[in-house]
């Protein structure tokens, strides 16, 4: 692996308990802190967005090949 592949998953391993909690304690959030915390929660698919049947956004096939920088 990449150190570039092996540092997100480090931070995915670290990442997901913190998120998994700050999700448990949403109510205490401000609005605005809210909705972050839901963006990234759906961005990582850690919450259930109800379209589990739907295409799959990333696929290891298309890695990289849609990036225009």
């Amino acid at each position: 692996m990449t150190s570039v592949r092996v540092t997100e998953q480090t931070y995915r391993t670290w990442s997901s308990p913190i998120l998994l909690e700050l999700k448990e304690r949403e109510h205490q959030l401000d609005p605005v802190a809210r909705q972050a915390l839901q963006n990234v929660l759906m961005e990582r698919r850690l919450v259930n967005t109800g379209h589990s049947t739907g295409p799959e956004r990333r696929s290891a096939g298309s890695a990289g090949s849609d990036k225009r920088w």
